[in-house]
């Protein structure tokens, strides 16, 4: 025990980056992730659980950390950084980067960006969000919907297809559990061993 508490104090004491979203009328409408510098994540949206409510731990190779990292490295650590474009766009959800590591701390807000660190560090937490939310909505499926399994599975697939999928091998415990589930129509497990040979080939 006294070893997994220095585990996690040793993780918590780690610089982290924290990417939030706040989009009203979107599904999740609030989700937040903390990604700490040797890959430990933390992930919490609004359909998941109350705001005080026990995280979902992630874990993300660290190359995929140490990327996300980098961004934020050329962004300042968002010391000063100018990220929002001030272009009249579209409401696209107010999302907000900040950084921590002791006593240093920053934050900045934004709609909208066109500055290409900013735009590749947004699109590495939406991926890896997009990521748990399949996850998510699986464990839901099997549990309340079984027949939409199928449908999941197939947006999922078009997502890895597109690569909207951060490390799409965190996907592998949720569907060799639909394989192993015999009650699940043939489609289904078509549909997943497809997903898994998928990922597996291109690991």
């Amino acid at each position: 025990m006294p070893a997994q508490n220095s585990a996690a104090n040793g993780s918590a004491a780690q610089p982290a980056i924290t990417f939030t979203k706040e989009f009203p009328g979107s599904v999740p409408a609030y989700y937040s992730i903390t990604l700490r510098s040797a890959g430990a994540a933390e992930y919490r949206a609004e359909y998941k659980a109350a705001p005080d409510d026990e995280p979902t731990e992630l874990k993300v190779s660290e190359a995929a950390a140490q990327e996300a990292f980098r961004w934020a490295e050329k962004l300042g650590w968002f010391r000063d950084a100018k990220i929002e474009s001030g272009k009249r766009v579209a409401q696209m959800g107010k999302k907000t980067f900040r950084y921590e590591s002791g006593a240093d701390q920053h934050e900045v807000s934004y709609n909208h960006t066109e500055l290409p660190e900013a735009v590749a560090l947004t699109s590495w937490f939406e991926r890896l969000s997009a990521t748990q939310q399949h996850m998510d909505r699986i464990e839901y499926l099997l549990r309340f919907d079984r027949l939409g399994i199928v449908k999941e599975l197939l947006q999922m697939e078009v997502d890895l297809n597109q690569d909207r999928l951060l490390e799409p091998t965190l996907l592998l415990p949720a569907l060799n559990k639909l394989l192993a589930n015999k009650s699940l129509v043939n489609v289904a497990h078509d549909r997943a061993a497809l997903i898994v040979e998928k990922i597996n080939a291109g690991e």
